[in-house]
């Protein structure tokens, strides 16, 4: 028996997962047969696919899902993550990721997995989490809403504290009133934590951005500087920053008092092109 194809958001693992089942059933049936499945006259098409060395196209998709004997819902949840999966864009990949949230079948097995994108595709969950646990919050997420900059609905910010208690980000203290965070690490399946976290890096940047005219200089500290440098030089740089955030953690974790939540932001990236080494 096939397996069902809504738990999967990789079209590659499957068809691999496909195949399998089809060897546990007959130990004969071969990659080659596979191809047939779908069209190709290319003996080693799955093994291309699996490798990302060649992308399956509309006429594959549609000859497997009719040999596989899909029905038109499942065929059309094929061919959106055969399409999140080719997207070249970031944009792109959100809107068909955002198709399959909207499959029921999809949700039904992966609701966490959606908690988890929901969490990091909105840069104020964050925030509300610091907030949660701050020693002056009382249970009242309107003393939230009202303190976050820039300004987030009362309705979001209870939605984003149901949220870090699914997830188990946040917990009651030993007093039942109070909230602490929990040490839990979010685990995500790489393409869903990798498209939530670039979109969640747009916003902050807009938000960095913004902070330029939404605070006076003595409430932030922007600064910039244009260098060039080497191959090596750029690793060295890279080893820095990383030394210096791990300090920063160190100190997010010791400074116990807080009467304001800052967010800090560090950026290295390249504003030319590498020179081309002449042959």
């Amino acid at each position: 028996m096939i397996p069902s194809i809504f738990p999967y958001l990789d079209y590659k693992q499957y068809l691999n997962d496909v195949f399998e089942s089809f060897k546990r059933v007959d130990s004969s049936f071969s990659y080659r047969n596979f191809a047939r499945m779908a069209g190709s006259t290319s003996p080693n098409l799955l093994q291309l696919i699996h490798g990302r060395k060649l992308n399956i196209s509309s006429a594959q998709v549609s000859s497997l899902a009719s040999a596989l004997k899909l029905n038109k819902k499942e065929e059309k949840y094929f061919e959106t993550i055969v399409a999140f999966d080719h997207a070249k864009t970031h944009q792109e990949k959100d809107k068909y990721f955002q198709r399959i949230l909207l499959t029921r079948e999809y949700l039904s097995i992966k609701t966490i997995e959606k908690k988890q994108y929901e969490y990091f595709s909105h840069w104020y969950n964050p925030v509300i989490r610091e907030f949660v646990t701050h020693p002056e919050y009382k249970d009242d997420p309107a003393w939230i809403a009202e303190r976050i900059v820039p300004s987030v609905t009362l309705g979001k910010v209870k939605k984003g504290i149901e949220l870090l208690v699914t997830l188990d980000l946040i917990r009651r203290g030993s007093d039942g009133k109070s909230w602490v965070q929990t040490n839990r690490t979010i685990s995500t399946p790489s393409e869903v934590l990798s498209m939530a976290i670039v979109k969640y890096h747009r916003d902050i940047i807009t938000l960095g951005r913004e902070a330029i005219e939404r605070f006076k200089s003595r409430e932030r500290d922007i600064r910039s500087v244009t260098m060039g440098v080497s191959k090596e030089g750029f690793v060295e740089l890279k080893k820095r920053m990383e030394s210096f955030w791990k300090e920063i953690l160190a100190f997010a974790d010791t400074n116990e008092r807080t009467d304001r939540i800052m967010q800090v932001n560090l950026q290295l990236f390249p504003l030319s092109k590498r020179k081309e080494k002449k042959r």
